[in-house]
């Protein structure tokens, strides 16, 4: 009976040479990297003088070897590693792209041997065994410019190390992570039909240091994926969900990724440049980011002495500015999401509030007033004092009232009223007499006659003008002002 489907090498070759022989390549290490009890792979590679050709040899040392030599040639066979997320492979198809670049190879293994040949195709040889592991040879179409491209994907590679692993005679280094963490990452694995299913499972992940000329890359159990350009190169110790092609992943699977690096290592972070890296601002806005890799994040960009914008108290937030402060600016949506819970960044006007004393707030205590009755004569020489000012600098015939409050002022002037609180200023204050203190707070106050923004050119105008007039008043109405002196 003749078989469903026909596989043009050819044309399986032509889609190989697209992930380039770095990628081919490495699909024969992953493989050895998979089988149990492996210690060591020996890679060699050599450029035939002369033509677009390399001698290939890949060897491990795997007790078992193949389990089952017919995979080495035939497609999508049902693989055991797809019930195992610990181990790399699941589609079966790492060799026939190999193959398919190759002008001639063999596969030899402890279940015997096959031979493709160009002239005679493939030539299985049962009863020639290796004691041990499996050895790929091929002559495989590679230029003298395609070489170099092989030598660097083999450097990139996080290798174990309980696997020593040579190229051309050298061992590959394995490196030192900089950080390991365990978090839950979607994965793969094959249920009971043999189909690949999603499953969240805890992994381990590593993150290490990008060498020079390297793009920090996601990695699958040490093989290079795809190339993210962020702050590391991040290896996810199980079965990453891959495309076929085995060079990218979903977009939610890399936003997971980089929150739980973000979350593991966000102190590794140490400037503004790191903090507003695209990675990071997209993981600094998800909701999975935690509140100490948000604060973190925020006080790298703005700095340790930050506030948040606040609508309703305009003044604070530019007296904060004027202390030196920084007001955030220019969050994305999710960043002031998790900004709020972590509790981040206070609003301005929690930090360093404008007086309300008669706002709207709910929270406010009730006015006490103090009959005049009830008056000390400090009190009421002052009250007369302030009513002569207001009407010789602003001609304004003033109310004043004394109260007594909890609420945050010491006095408070609006629409030609001046309260002035006994709570805060105590006894002590009018019983002074009318002194600097005094003249102090009174132009304070009546410069609001002017603004109410302390911070605006208006009221810095209506405190000099203010200044300037009581100047005049003094050398004008010596006698006038003397009367309030005791």
């Amino acid at each position: 009976m003749s078989e469903w489907f026909s596989v043009d090498r050819a044309g399986l070759g032509k889609q190989a040479e697209q992930h380039g022989k770095g990628r081919l390549v490495g699909e024969l290490v992953q493989n050895a990297l998979d089988e149990p009890g492996v210690t060591q792979i020996a890679v060699t590679l050599a450029l035939v003088p002369g033509r677009p050709l390399a001698e290939l040899t890949v060897e491990d040392d795997s007790p078992e070897g193949f389990r089952d030599l017919s995979h080495a040639y035939t497609l999508f066979a049902e693989s055991y590693k797809r019930s195992n997320p610990a181990q790399r492979g699941q589609f079966n198809l790492g060799e026939k792209m190999v193959l398919a670049v190759c002008e001639s190879a063999s596969i030899s293994t402890t279940k015997g041997t096959v031979v493709f040949d160009p002239t005679e195709g493939r030539i299985e040889k049962p009863r020639q065994k290796r004691d041990r592991g499996s050895i790929f040879q091929g002559t495989i179409r590679m230029t003298r410019e395609d070489f170099p491209e092989v030598c660097d994907y083999l450097r990139s590679l996080l290798l174990p190390e309980n696997v020593v692993v040579t190229f051309n005679g050298n061992r590959l280094l394995p490196r030192t992570s900089i950080r390991t963490f365990e978090t839950s990452l979607e994965t793969l694995v094959a249920d009971d039909q043999g189909v690949m299913r999603p499953r969240v499972r805890k992994a381990t992940v590593s993150i290490y240091e990008s060498l020079p000329g390297e793009t920090p890359s996601l990695y699958e159990m040490g093989l290079p994926v795809v190339e993210t350009g962020d702050k590391w190169h991040v290896n996810v110790g199980q079965k990453v969900p891959l495309n076929r092609d085995r060079d990218n992943v979903r977009p939610a699977y890399l936003q997971a990724v980089r929150v739980a690096v973000l979350n593991a290592a966000f102190d590794l972070l140490t400037s503004d440049e790191e903090a507003t890296a695209g990675w990071c601002k997209l993981a600094g806005s998800d909701e999975r980011c935690s509140d100490q890799a948000i604060k973190h994040l925020i006080r790298l960009r703005f700095g340790e002495k930050i506030a948040g914008p606040d609508p309703s108290d305009t003044e604070a937030m530019k007296r904060f500015q004027s202390e030196g402060g920084t007001i955030v600016a220019g969050l994305s949506k999710g960043e002031w999401a998790n900004v709020k819970r972590a509790g981040a960044v206070l609003p301005a006007g929690q930090i360093c509030p404008t007086a309300k004393p008669y706002s709207a707030d709910p929270n406010a205590d009730p006015v006490n007033v103090i009959p005049e009755d009830k008056w000390s004569d400090g009190m009421k020489n002052i009250a007369a004092y302030a009513r002569f000012l207001a009407e010789e600098l602003m001609d304004v015939k003033l109310v004043v009232s004394v109260v007594h409050t909890t609420n945050n002022f010491v006095a408070c002037y609006g629409a030609g009223r001046l309260d002035f609180n006994l709570l805060r200023l105590g006894h002590k204050w009018f019983d002074q007499g009318i002194t600097e203190d005094v003249d102090w707070l009174l132009i304070h106050e009546f410069g609001h006659h002017y603004s109410s923004d302390h911070l605006s050119g208006e009221y810095h105008d209506a405190l000099c003008r203010l200044g300037a007039r009581l100047k005049r008043l003094a050398l004008e109405k010596p006698e006038a002002l003397r009367q309030f002196m005791r």
